[in-house]
């Protein structure tokens, strides 16, 4: 089905997210607050269970989507939700660790519109907070008796792996026209599709399913991440605050290389030249940012990423169409994909 042929189906992304939340919110809150007092208070902040003074929240932050595509995958393997529940729980940790260390690495002020948690607490118990949650997910996945445990333990362990090597592949590998995309891809399937590869093939592995079932979902997975982040570099760029939660161009700003720069970089054009002396140079200034965004627009880079981006949708949803899961989940995850990837309704 194609990426933009979903409008039937979307309302079912809530149902698969308000499962997880029901499923797992539950388990996050009782594991967090087990943790010693000052962690549990960042990561509750952080997780949007409190509020900086340490009161209840109006709101939990975040929309739980990994565990969501996990609860939605269980159904389509003929599991119930609570079947898959510390593993979810423990994916959505691990996640929001990966955030907390982003948010201190790339100096990001916001996070889900209010203050990231270094910028309440400190960096360096955020970074403790970071790797609290980690522990946390490490231990739910191991302590879990169910089958597959061992199977499952060890895709968890190769998602965290990845996740680091590409947090630290992003700081130290230069990023340029000509070998620029392909180091960008190994980044986003190290850093974002090894999380979502996750969701989808643990209940697989909980049912004992063949290997070809894991193939699939694996490769559905891994286009799910490249097309969620080439379309959040876009909305980096051209995308609202209020929905994204961040001020836009940070990314610009820092001289991180995003998808559309890449490619507007790569093209051989008068406004490729021109971005690529203004990319270069130190200036940060509103007016600096904006002309680098119109430059990489007329170089075609944001319809070169807005074109990828529902390449990979495409890819996503004809490999999760050879995952053999039941209709109803197939419907469910087909909405969510979508919902992930354009933040539709």
């Amino acid at each position: 089905m194609s990426a933009l042929d979903t409008s039937s189906t979307r309302p079912r992304a809530f149902l698969s997210q308000q499962t997880a939340r029901s499923t797992v919110s539950p388990v996050m809150r009782r594991r967090v607050s087990a943790l010693e007092p000052t962690l549990a208070r960042v990561c509750s902040y952080h997780l949007g269970f409190i509020d900086e003074h340490g009161d209840p929240d109006g709101e939990e932050g975040g929309k739980l989507t990994r565990a969501a595509l996990m609860t939605a995958a269980a159904e389509g393997v003929g599991l119930r939700p609570e079947d898959v529940r510390c593993q979810a729980a423990a994916l959505e940790l691990l996640h929001n660790s990966t955030l907390i260390h982003d948010d201190i690495i790339d100096a990001d002020e916001l996070r889900r519109g209010r203050p990231a948690a270094w910028k309440v607490f400190g960096s360096s118990l955020a970074i403790l907070a970071g790797d609290a949650l980690q522990a946390l997910a490490t231990q739910l996945v191991v302590d879990d008796p169910g089958p597959g445990r061992a199977e499952i333990s060890s895709v968890f362990a190769e998602a965290l792996g990845l996740v680091l090597a590409g947090q630290a592949r992003e700081l130290t590998v230069r990023l340029g026209p000509g070998t620029g995309i392909p180091e960008y891809d190994r980044i986003v399937e190290e850093k974002t599709s090894a999380l979502l590869e996750c969701a989808l093939v643990t209940p697989a592995l909980r049912a004992g399913k063949p290997e070809h079932v894991l193939t699939a979902l694996r490769g559905a997975g891994r286009h799910l991440g490249l097309a969620f982040q080439i379309f959040n570099d876009v909305e980096d760029i051209w995308g609202d605050p209020a929905v994204t939660g961040k001020p836009v161009r940070g990314d610009m700003r820092r001289r991180n290389p995003t998808f559309p720069v890449l490619a507007a970089l790569s093209a051989d054009s008068p406004a490729g030249e021109r971005l690529r002396r203004l990319w270069e140079a130190d200036g940060t200034t509103a007016a600096h940012l904006r002309e680098m965004a119109d430059l990489v627009e007329e170089s075609g880079g944001r319809h070169t990423a807005e074109q990828l981006s529902r390449s990979h949708l495409d890819s996503a949803l004809e490999h999760l169409g050879r995952a053999e899961l039941s209709p109803a989940a197939s419907t469910e995850l087909t909405a969510l994909f979508d919902r992930i990837v354009n933040r539709t309704a």
